[in-house]
């Protein structure tokens, strides 16, 4: 499966420099709150989230706390130096101050069902979109997107910070802990 390549199955220096050139560009964002001053929030949107924003599943493993700054989740488009989401995985051990403990793991790609994009139950469906249609990662090994109808759309990880023993380029994590529910937001 072409998302589970590892960190070391990269064989041209453009995609080391693009991941490096990535992992750059965020690793100021470990703190939450370093990302808000960056003017990213949490995304919480039950029953699609946990009341807190938690996204995980049951059987596919977790992924987290999805922060965005909402000015680019509508677009047909995307750019590996501006990625839709920050994604901060829930730390082992209990909250603090009824607030989950986190830390950067991944970025994330989303692409609404569009007639550009179609989902593959949508009327024009063709493929889905991977990483070769878009300039900023053509360099990139050619993954395609997952459907997402729990969003509406088009989604594609890539575990930066932490390691994914599923490959740095599936959507959820194994090693991430699962979302704990709670309550309405």
């Amino acid at each position: 499966m072409a998302g589970g390549l590892m960190l070391s199955d990269l064989t041209q220096a453009s995609q080391a420099q693009a991941l490096s050139d990535l992992k750059n560009l965020t690793a100021s964002l470990h703190d939450v709150d370093a990302a808000a001053a960056q003017r990213y929030s949490l995304l919480v949107a039950p029953p699609a989230t946990e009341g807190d924003g938690c996204i995980s599943d049951p059987v596919l493993g977790g992924m987290g706390y999805h922060y965005s700054r909402f000015d680019n989740l509508g677009d047909d488009a995307i750019d590996l130096l501006n990625p839709e989401f920050l994604v901060y995985a829930p730390k082992d051990g209990p909250r603090k101050d009824d607030v989950a403990r986190t830390r950067l793991a991944a970025v994330e790609y989303f692409l609404p069902f569009s007639p550009k994009w179609p989902g593959p139950n949508q009327p024009g469906f063709t493929k889905a979109p991977s990483l070769h249609d878009f300039p900023s990662t053509s360099n990139l090994p050619d993954v395609s997107f997952t459907a997402t109808d729990r969003f509406g759309g088009w989604m594609f990880h890539i575990w930066l910070w932490e390691n994914n023993p599923a490959g740095m380029f599936e959507n959820f994590n194994g090693s991430v802990p699962l979302c704990q529910p709670v309550g309405p937001a």
